[in-house]
């Protein structure tokens, strides 16, 4: 996949801005989400087994895992994204020890990621795909603050991110709560409860 902004690659197709289809446009343009810096997989988010299972029951995952070592960086990003959860994190990702991630290409794509954006169903990837940019911060939706984003440079405010990635904070929290639950991580005090149907 080229990492050139090509406007030509979707100027006769686009909708408007903020559109719900603002990811597949994403992956026209390159470089997305779902391409990670060669040598930077260790800071790749962790899969579990039950997304991971999920995926195996809807597309052909033939090379699409890796196994990945728990490394300091790991772990510290880890504790980055749960910042007043450091110790549990460590317990759940002990070093030296491993976990599953997505597998990507030589250029850092991932593995499941297709000429017009991820094969992978919707409602079956792991739930920090289907979560990014968009995250929560203690009870507060928040979103990360990426370059390759263009749903982030798109919208104007947060209502806009939601409405282009086509989701709505209780969904936001439905899904960091199901995240929670795969990864391991208790629930938050006054998050609502979530069914445990992955």
């Amino acid at each position: 996949m080229s990492n050139q902004r090509d406007q030509s690659d979707f100027s006769k197709s686009s909708g408007p801005r903020n559109d719900p289809g603002v990811c597949k446009r994403c992956a026209l343009l390159g470089p997305t989400c779902c391409q990670l810096s060669l040598g930077n997989e260790e800071n790749c988010f962790p899969l579990s087994q039950a997304e991971k299972e999920r995926i195996q029951t809807e597309v052909n995952s033939s090379g699409g895992f890796a196994m990945q070592e728990n490394t300091e960086a790991f772990i510290g990003n880890m504790c980055q994204l749960f910042p007043d959860e450091a110790e549990q994190v460590r317990a759940l990702f002990k070093p030296r020890k491993f976990h599953f991630r997505l597998a990507v290409d030589n250029d850092g794509s991932c593995k499941f990621l297709g000429p017009r954006g991820c094969v992978i169903p919707e409602e079956a990837r792991p739930y920090y795909c289907r979560l990014f940019p968009v995250w929560m911060s203690g009870d507060r939706v928040t979103f990360f603050n990426t370059l390759t984003c263009l749903a982030r440079k798109e919208a104007l405010n947060q209502k806009k991110l939601l409405e282009s990635v086509h989701t709505t904070s209780t969904k936001v929290r439905d899904l960091m709560g199901r995240l929670r639950l795969v990864w391991g991580l208790p629930p938050r005090p006054g998050m609502k409860r979530v069914k445990k149907t992955f």
